[in-house]
């Protein structure tokens, strides 16, 4: 009897068994962020929950159904005991493996808890290093109820995919966890957090008011403890040191009147420094190329972009100025020297940071040229 013909078909019945395991996407729940606060020595932890199954006829061309999203919260003495919590109640078999972001609640921004999380999630090998960090003020449940607009699932939301957004408009860039946690290893760095809050006002859907997320400003942090948190209208000089800035505007001022409008395209900057007796000089250079998007009053070429440079320089002081109140090096001037000389920084740093005072940033040199001015030309 030959056997051989019935040997393949035997192996293939092997080989499928793997499969047997798998479940369907409408048989999980799937956790797409996850939601950190601390108080009274206890974690609350929350989380959103989200459908894939509305996303894929999406995707395939069906009908867009009603967004709908569910918040659990739990509580615990360390960040693992809450978590394990949400086990109990959720009656389905839990996914970890597409969560976007996690959310720290201010109180939730010092060493004991961000060291506690961080080692859960750099052990637990469902979730990756890749999400996207973020802070706030707003209590958690607030923040992840508030979903896109037109029913737009989450999974495109502020919290999930700010990329494209900060493509389009570039001013606070998103930051990544793996990004978050080097930057606060590193002793010469203040790592750069966006801040999110709830906006109220400013949208409405079906003629109801529609909360949405909101990028407030930026939440400093040095060695896992907070400094400070700043709202973004203080904060417009960031934008000039910060990398991939690809699209950002300038409102240019004569006085206190905005006389037009430049959007400047991939900026590049440059930060030098001297040694001028027993003192480190900084310098700063910033350059880039832009378009006149608008333009209130009659300005020549000439005087639009002496006046759009001095805008600039004006923002970046008063960023310096900023940190120096608050005691903070946040325009990382720091790690400029460690970065080009390691032995001046150790000489002169004080904690991992060089002390700063009025003296320390001297000139601030801004180039700028205009690409075009559009269909209206300049006054000669």
């Amino acid at each position: 009897m030959n056997f051989k013909p019935a040997f393949p078909f035997i192996i293939s019945i092997f080989l499928l068994t793997g499969c047997w395991g798998a479940r369907n996407i409408d048989q999980l729940v799937y956790i797409d962020a996850i939601g950190v606060d601390y108080k009274d020595h206890h974690f609350i932890v929350y989380v959103q929950l989200i459908s894939f199954t509305g996303l894929a006829k999406v995707e395939t061309g069906g009908a867009q159904e009603k967004t709908s999203v569910a918040v659990g919260r739990f509580t615990g003495e360390t960040f693992n005991i809450a978590t394990d919590k949400l086990y109990t109640s959720i009656q389905r078999m839990v996914s970890w493996g597409h969560v976007k972001s996690i959310v720290f609640t201010k109180r939730a921004l010092k060493k004991v808890v961000l060291e506690d999380v961080l080692d859960i999630l750099d052990r637990y090998n469902e979730i990756r290093p890749t999400l996207w960090v973020y802070a706030t003020d707003e209590p958690l449940k607030k923040i992840f109820e508030a979903t896109p607009l037109l029913h737009t699932t989450p999974f495109y939301s502020l919290l999930s995919n700010p990329e494209e957004l900060f493509q389009q408009s570039s001013f606070i860039r998103p930051i990544r966890l793996n990004r978050f946690v080097a930057d606060m290893n590193e002793d010469s760095k203040t790592a750069r957090l966006p801040y999110l809050n709830i906006a109220s006002r400013s949208w409405a859907e079906n003629e109801k008011e529609k909360t949405m997320l909101n990028v407030k400003g930026i939440c400093f942090v040095d060695h896992y403890e907070l400094q400070q948190c700043i709202d973004r209208s203080k904060l417009l000089g960031i934008r000039w040191m910060e990398k991939d800035i690809s699209r950002t505007p300038i409102y240019v001022k004569k006085g206190n009147k905005v006389v037009a409008s430049i959007v400047i395209l991939k900026p590049k900057s440059k930060i030098s420094y001297q040694i001028k007796g027993n003192t480190p000089v900084f310098n700063i250079k910033v350059s880039g190329k832009g378009s006149v998007v608008e333009l209130r009053e009659k300005l020549s070429e000439k005087q639009l972009i002496r006046l759009a440079q001095k805008t600039v320089e004006e923002e970046i002081r008063s960023l310096y100025k900023l940190g120096l109140k608050y005691d903070m090096d946040i325009l990382n001037l720091s790690e400029a020297m460690y970065r080009k000389k390691p032995e001046d920084w150790k000489k002169f740093s004080e904690n991992g940071k060089i002390p700063l005072t009025d003296e320390n940033l001297k000139k601030i040199k801004v180039k700028i040229s205009i690409d075009t001015s559009g269909k209206e030309k300049f006054r000669q």
